[in-house]
């Protein structure tokens, strides 16, 4: 007794060295420094470094704090001025992750609503934390926001999975910075609030008919002399010549026009000037729409002659416009003249039902001139125009909730998931089935481990650890909602089989299926028997203490994490997962060389670190006893005087009297398979020779 407690005082102190050591270590490499564990209390302006001012806003010359009552930011401005604003999501939103604690994202916002760039400043989320590889990821996927629109959803170059491993915490840090940009932006701005797409009649920049027309609020029609040829030729009037002579060159321009939507004002009063869109707002009937057309250059007009003309009714017979079966024609009185090119507003009544959302299709006729001087019309072109996003206000999206998004984005996942759980569920339960032939038994368990290792654990991410524990504990209490415990489907799924297995047949369904590492160990403790590896199980009295450490771990853990001690997610890296399994052994050495040590050891003591170290496992071990099932079975003989299951259980949960520890079995089902065995069992083995004697009469012989 008293040499066991000696054992286990000096495993005791092995394990707060370690930890200790690490601790050192991590704090003198820098992995994690103060500034990473407590939050800023610095200025905006403190924390804008030449850096960080590079990273998130390019081009700029020099920055200033915004003074007045809207969210904090600071103005980028070049030669004075004013390009955007930088703003901190810390300080604008204080939103938080997968943690509690808020993070710090700085970020760059241009007038026109593009994110500029995007870094981290500090962070407490878990996966990230001490993670070098992920956080490279990371900060790969906030620089992808540049360009981005500042609105939350908006389409970005990489989606949150990116950032394998730590998706929430990256949906979270793009949600704020894009919803942080709009409301730095919606402040100063003065947005217009609309309840549907509406033309935006409210904003004004100078630009020219070249920008207009690359940004889709002027269409442009360039017709030739040979253009001209071939309009007229398909008419069928190559014997005719055009109303207006055309030059002698081929390429000489015969007509440049631009149409477009006159009511926005960027369009209407960069084309017509400000006095005829000034008229078109101001006299005409609320809902009156403007076609506005310049003639830029040419011999052709698009007014003609004509529109003066008492016997033409004052008509504008060269234009034409079209949308769906309606035709509109215009006349002198429709036209505002402007003095800008030759610039026209035509308008168009609310009476006749014009809707400038809708395509419409400009029609230019130009005429050819018979023998008599009668005019014969054909189509010139035809120009298709509908009115650019770029001049419409669209009303805020309403998106879904978004822990729906990555629901959508690993639909695949998820089908993957259920099917195995379901499989999973099926096998279990015809256990008797699984466990009669042993090579199949052996085949089956090995497969499902691989595959848990594999996509569960290395492709899929979805290791469920203590750190999902304490954070569901803590959620409501950090003012989290219940989205918070949805952002995860994988983890989610998980969760919930877990939690159902625990209470119907206890623990080992997910420590001895589910668990990516646990799967590690026992294929590592295959490959350890298959090359005769010695193995080194401690006594059961001993082994009963040792079990209580991961008990002890999992106290801390909790304390550590109610207190808000900087050394929580510190004392968290007591489980490798993070190393071995979602950094994929991509970590700095100190826990590199943890996990392997760990490792190393279960090649030579049965899962040893989920028997005595796993505080996840000893989560799990305290509900295992509200298990409802007994999914074992048992024989009068077991125990007294058979002890084949309990030799057989490679992690020593039976005991010498044959009963089972449930809270410590990881439900492998080996022991299952010595009771079905006819042949190893001695009940079932001597029931099968009783059913082999053949009475001595049947083969006619007397006793």
């Amino acid at each position: 007794m008293v040499i066991e407690m000696i054992v286990i005082v000096k495993i005791i102190k092995i394990l707060v060295f370690f930890l200790m050591l690490s601790l050192k270590i991590f704090s003198i490499s820098g992995v994690a420094s103060a500034e990473e564990n407590s939050l800023p209390s610095s200025t905006l302006m403190e924390r804008l470094t030449p850096d960080v001012i590079a990273s998130v806003f390019q081009g700029i010359d020099s920055v200033a704090m915004i003074i007045d009552d809207g969210p904090v930011s600071a103005g980028a401005f070049k030669n004075n001025t004013l390009q955007g604003y930088i703003f901190s999501t810390l300080d604008v939103l204080r939103a938080p992750g997968y943690a509690s604690t808020p993070f710090d994202v700085v970020a760059g916002v241009t007038l026109d609503g593009k994110i500029t760039g995007a870094v981290i400043l500090f962070h407490r989320e878990p996966y990230l934390l001490n993670d070098r590889v992920r956080t490279q990821l990371l900060t790969i996927f906030l620089s992808s926001l540049e360009g981005a629109d500042a609105k939350l959803g908006a389409f970005t170059d990489l989606p949150p999975t990116f950032v394998s491993g730590a998706t929430i915490s990256a949906r979270a840090m793009r949600n704020a910075v894009q919803e942080g940009a709009r409301m730095v932006l919606a402040y100063r701005n003065d947005q217009i609030v609309v309840s549907e797409p509406t033309i935006d009649i409210f904003n004004f920049k100078p630009q020219s008919i070249s920008e207009l027309v690359g940004k889709g609020g002027l269409v442009r029609s360039k017709i030739s002399n040979a253009k001209l040829i071939e309009a007229i030729s398909k008419a069928g009037y190559e014997d005719f010549l055009p109303e207006i002579p055309k030059t002698r060159n081929l390429d000489d321009v015969y007509i440049d026009l631009v149409v477009g939507f006159a009511n926005p004002p960027i369009i209407g009063r960069n084309v017509a000037g400000l006095e005829a869109y000034d008229r078109l707002i101001n006299q005409f009937p609320e809902g009156t729409s403007g076609i506005v057309l310049a003639t830029i250059d040419g011999v052709y007009n698009h007014r003609g002659a004509r529109f003066n003309n008492l016997s033409n009714d004052f008509k504008l017979d060269r234009i034409t416009l079209k949308q769906g079966e309606k035709v509109f024609e215009f006349y002198k009185n429709n036209m505002l003249t402007a003095d800008r090119f030759e610039a026209d507003i035509l308008v168009i009544p609310t009476s006749e039902m014009f809707d400038p959302m809708k395509k419409w299709t400009l029609i230019l006729h130009a005429f050819v001139v018979q023998p008599d001087g009668k005019l014969l019309p054909f189509i010139l072109d035809n120009l298709d125009y509908r009115i650019s996003s770029n001049y419409i206000l669209l009303p805020d999206q309403k998106f879904s909730a978004s822990w729906m998004e990555p629901w959508f984005d690993e639909k695949f996942d998820i089908m993957v998931l259920t099917f195995s759980l379901t499989f999973l569920t099926v096998l279990l339960a015809a256990q008797s089935t699984l466990t009669k032939n042993r090579k199949f038994h052996k085949i089956f368990r090995l497969g499902f481990l691989s595959f848990t290792l594999i996509w569960i654990g290395w492709i899929s991410s979805a290791q469920l650890s203590i750190v999902h524990i304490l954070n569901y504990i803590n959620a409501p209490f950090a003012g989290l909602n219940f989205g918070f415990y949805l952002m995860e489907p994988m983890i989610v799924l998980i969760s919930l089989y877990t939690l159902l297995s625990v209470f119907i047949i206890g623990r080992g369904v997910f420590c001895g299926w589910l668990c990516p590492f646990g799967a590690l160990q026992e294929i590592l403790g295959s490959i350890s028997k298959k090359l005769n590896f010695p193995k080194f199980d401690p006594k059961e009295n001993l082994q009963k203490k040792l079990w209580l450490i991961k008990y002890f771990l999992l106290g801390i853990i909790v304390l550590l994490s109610l207190s808000d001690s900087e050394y929580s997610s510190i004392m968290q890296e007591i489980e490798p997962f993070k190393t071995a399994i979602t950094a994929k052994f991509s970590r700095s050495w100190p826990y590199f060389l943890y996990a392997i040590i760990i490792l190393m050891i279960g090649l030579f003591t049965e899962r040893a670190f989920c028997r005595f170290l796993c505080p996840l496992g000893a989560t799990l071990a305290l509900f295992d006893r509200l298990h409802i099932l007994n999914y074992l079975k048992r024989r009068p003989e077991c125990g007294s005087p058979c002890h084949l299951c309990e030799k057989s259980c490679p992690v020593k949960a039976i005991q010498s009297d044959g009963k089972i520890i449930m809270d410590e079995c990881f439900l492998c089902l080996d022991c299952m398979v010595e009771y079905n065995d006819d042949r190893r069992c001695p009940p079932l083995a001597i029931a099968r020779k009783k059913s082999l004697k053949v009475p001595i009469s049947q083969f006619g012989l007397k006793n």
